[in-house]
């Protein structure tokens, strides 16, 4: 008798933990899922400097970007984001090789309604480079 009342337990205990975790399943399925939104994109001829043109972030606080080079030689590439009115440099990432067009990606913390652009350094060999921005729903 003793031993059945064990298994019942267990077996309710099992139960109890099924459905807690689908409950948990179900609340993350329903999460919002971040957006992208492209506001900018652009490509550069071989060169080893080149600033973008700007872009204006409009409904979002978040601004996400991505960067690459093309080529593969042991050249690397630097990029920042910068707010056009002052030139200040909102964030910036290490230098990261050019590996024939790998994508790199660079976040900032933004005013909406505020242009900025973005600076890309390539260390070696120039290169053709592209840029992207966007804007970030979470």
């Amino acid at each position: 008798m003793r031993k059945k009342m064990v298994a019942m337990a267990l077996a309710g205990g099992a139960l109890v933990a099924l459905a807690g975790n689908a409950q948990g399943a179900s609340a993350a399925s329903q999460a919002p899922q971040t957006r992208y939104t492209q506001i900018w994109h652009g490509t550069h001829s071989a060169a080893g400097y080149w600033s973008t043109g700007d872009f204006v972030p409009h409904r979002s606080r978040w601004l996400a970007t991505n960067f690459g080079c093309y080529g593969h030689d042991g050249a690397k590439i630097k990029a920042e984001i910068v707010r056009t009115r002052d030139r200040h440099v909102m964030n910036h990432s290490g230098y990261m090789y050019c590996n024939n067009g790998e994508q790199h990606r660079l976040d900032a913390t933004v005013s909406t309604g505020t242009s900025y652009y973005m600076r890309l350094y390539v260390n070696g060999k120039k290169h053709s480079m592209y840029a992207k921005a966007y804007e970030v729903f979470r």
